[in-house]
């Protein structure tokens, strides 16, 4: 029985442009390497996420896209936050109501979602959950230090 994704492989056009978005920008880990490959890890599997150099131009979809996983909404803000200081071409951030994300695109054109899970108690009562979608500026309060900060204060 499928589980879940193990790992993504994706052609780029240059290794090293590649490198800096994914293990700059985002923190992922590289473990290795292999002529014009590289592979990169966010602590789960033994990789996550491998890149081959093809150096050609290729089609995108903006449907196309895979998506990474966030601990919590505090990190989703965090790294909204980084990937926008270091001028990642970041898309608007989306409540899907099962989660709740934003997609960026990489240097290859790749769309590539950080998101954070929703309960399912938060999202059950829906006939069909898939089938909204809205706009979450709260991400954008969250990435400023607005809302967090906040919300902080609410806990203590």
């Amino acid at each position: 029985m499928l589980h879940g994704i193990n790992h993504i492989a994706l052609p780029v056009r240059s290794l090293d442009v590649s490198d800096r978005f994914y293990r700059g920008i985002l923190g992922l880990r590289a473990v290795g390497e292999r002529p014009g490959m590289k592979f990169y890890t966010a602590g789960l599997h033994h990789h996550d996420l491998a890149l081959m150099e093809t150096g050609a131009l290729f089609p995108v979809s903006g449907f196309s896209h895979f998506c990474l996983d966030v601990e919590d909404e505090q990190s989703l803000a965090a790294l909204f936050a980084s990937c926008r200081a270091a001028g990642a071409r970041i898309l608007e951030p989306v409540n899907h109501t099962v989660m709740r994300s934003f997609y960026l695109v990489d240097p290859d054109d790749h769309i590539v979602e950080l998101g954070v899970d929703v309960p399912q108690s938060e999202w059950g009562p829906w006939p069909n959950p898939f089938g909204r979608d809205v706009a979450y500026p709260k991400l954008l309060s969250f990435a400023d230090g607005r809302e967090l900060s906040r919300s902080a204060r609410m806990r203590k």
